[in-house]
């Protein structure tokens, strides 16, 4: 049986707001953006306005499924700007109690990863990656947001 649009949705809203969480965690400034803005979920900036990023989040359940998905229209992120970033998020299995994984790197990258996908310049428009295909310098790299982090005084 198929799972229901709904319950995908939760998911994907699940990812948005356990990096949220981590954000703030670390003290940097997010807010949650309207659905479908311009392909990216959160806004980030420092308080001061000087700067700001955006995130697209990308939500895995594993009880539900295997791999990420993206589609061959994300290639074109390889000319994305500095300011862009992608967060995997694998949801963690409730069944087993796990907490969620992060994997964390800027858009330009994921274009690339998408550009060398098998399905690349063919007719396939689904680009699918376990965890174990993104780069290891991804996972857990919170640092990728050092720039956004508070000022020690």
């Amino acid at each position: 049986m198929a799972t229901p649009q709904w319950i995908k949705k939760l998911g994907g809203h699940a990812g948005e707001l356990y990096v949220a969480a981590e954000l703030s965690k670390r003290g940097i400034p997010n807010s949650l953006l309207p659905e479908n803005f311009s392909d990216d979920d959160i806004l980030i900036g420092k308080k001061d306005g000087n700067e700001t990023a955006y995130i697209q989040v990308k939500s895995c359940h594993p009880d539900r499924s295997s791999t990420f998905i993206l589609r061959h229209t994300e290639e074109s992120w390889v000319n994305a700007p500095g300011n862009q970033f992608v967060v995997f998020v694998w949801l963690g299995s409730p069944k087993r109690n796990e907490a969620p994984k992060y994997w964390i790197a800027t858009k330009h990258e994921v274009g690339a990863l998408c550009v060398k996908h098998a399905a690349h310049g063919t007719d396939n428009w689904e680009r699918r990656f376990s965890p174990a295909d993104l780069d290891p310098k991804w996972e857990e790299n919170w640092d990728t947001f050092a720039a956004f982090y508070p000022e020690q005084t």
